[in-house]
């Protein structure tokens, strides 16, 4: 497994002491009080935020160290000294959240990014792995994350599911190099009138053990290039909107949201919602 690195560039370090100290409510607030008002002494602003002059004293001298905020002389604490905002600052930790809001949409293709040690293979699932879909289906189920299912399924149920999936509606798995399954996902029919031959619903599920390593892109991509493969014109998806890891994933892969069935299941008691979204494939 890798680990994440001790070490920071410059740029991190830069961008984790802003964080840090816009972290706090007051300091926030200070910062968006000055951004509005481009500059103000140290009584305006102790006015304003409800602050005694020694507490804001350290507030600004945070700021001011993490240089977000700059002042009108080199010593601290003066009375007449007045403090802004740098906007260079602003537009380099926006900059920097921009970055890696771009690498979490971005994905490289999946034969050199599954984050695992190993190889992993995809390929299509057998009768004799209805066990092993059983069980990460079942996690599926009990995690109340993906789902509206609350029904635990037996190796034999799945093994008949899995005889009625056809060529056209394949089920995949993802294996590692000992043969274990990792995760599994399926492509399912929408609707069984024949205007709707060419669009496919899709299943995906990973175990809990391996989430997090790619393993969801890697079947996904798979699931793609079968579903083009079998001449289908668009992908379709239905899952919870509160899942955000699984929408940062299918939007990883281009799918767009459609919409929002509010109250469309009741799960556990409680009303949930479901959000529908689609890929035209092209």
């Amino acid at each position: 497994m890798k680990t994440l690195r001790p070490e920071q560039t410059a740029a991190e370090a830069r961008a984790v002491r802003m964080l840090r100290a816009l972290a706090n409510p007051v300091r926030f607030h200070l910062v968006e009080l000055l951004a509005e008002r481009k500059d103000c002494t140290a009584s305006q602003l102790a006015q304003a935020l409800a602050l005694a002059p020694s507490s804001l004293s350290e507030h600004v001298a945070i700021l001011r160290e993490a240089g977000v905020v700059q002042a009108s002389g080199d010593v601290a604490n003066q009375p007449n000294n007045y403090y802004c905002v740098d906007p260079g600052a602003l537009d380099f930790l926006a900059g920097y959240l921009s970055g890696l809001g771009q690498r979490a949409r971005a994905w490289p293709p999946l034969d050199h990014t599954v984050r695992m040690e190993g190889t992993v293979q995809i390929r299509d699932a057998t009768l004799g792995d209805a066990a092993a879909i059983a069980r990460i289906y079942n996690q599926g189920i009990e995690d109340r994350v993906a789902t509206l299912e609350t029904e635990l399924r037996s190796p034999e149920e799945r093994a008949e599911w899995l005889a009625t999936h056809g060529p056209r509606h394949p089920v995949l798995v993802a294996v590692d190099d000992a043969g274990t399954v990792l995760g599994w996902g399926s492509l399912n029919v929408f609707n069984p009138r024949r205007a709707y031959d060419h669009v496919v619903d899709f299943s995906l599920y990973v175990a809990r053990e391996h989430r997090g390593r790619g393993i969801g892109d890697a079947l996904l991509g798979a699931l793609e290039d079968r579903a083009r493969l079998l001449g289908y014109h668009k992908m379709v998806l239905a899952a919870f909107p509160t899942n955000a890891p699984g929408k940062r994933l299918y939007e990883r892969h281009g799918f767009s949201l459609v919409g929002i069935y509010h109250e469309q299941g009741m799960l556990d008691g409680r009303w949930v919602d479901v959000m529908v979204m689609e890929k035209i494939l092209g």
